[in-house]
């Protein structure tokens, strides 16, 4: 069977390091956009990485509770792409996203469920879908 795939529609998923590396790829601007759930790389991101990315339309997930990678991990990532100097210009408001989930504080969490939630969420996400077919 032959399938017919549009490489300019090609977006990422990434979860947990898997979100790191959808970050990393996404600076080959070969891809039409990128998700990322529980995004894990604990440093900067590098200056060149972030011209690199500049238009790239990103949503991030993560949790508050996340007790494997902390939210500030993505809340890094965001800062930098929205902070970069040159980048507001570039940006429009649907091209970055973040959306921060408060865990329950009457439910006892179990360890590592907060950093999986984030994927979860976004994968049964239809505005995600909705988000990713609606890109050019």
């Amino acid at each position: 069977t032959n399938i017919s795939i549009n490489r300019q529609k090609v977006s990422l998923f990434g979860f947990s390091e898997g979100a790191t590396l959808a970050v990393e790829l996404a600076t080959t601007r070969q891809f039409q956009g990128v998700v990322t759930a529980s995004y894990g790389f604990t440093g900067p991101l590098p200056k060149m990485a972030i011209e690199r990315l500049q238009g790239i339309p990103i949503w991030a997930y993560h949790s508050k509770g996340d007790d494997i990678y902390d939210v500030k991990c993505s809340d890094r990532l965001v800062e930098s792409l929205l902070s970069y100097e040159g980048g507001l210009d570039v940006f429009a408001v649907d091209h970055i996203k973040y959306t921060k989930l408060i865990p329950s504080k009457t439910e006892k969490i179990e360890p590592g469920k907060e950093h999986v939630r984030a994927a979860l969420v976004a994968s049964r996400s239809s505005e995600v879908f909705s988000w990713l077919l609606s890109l050019k």
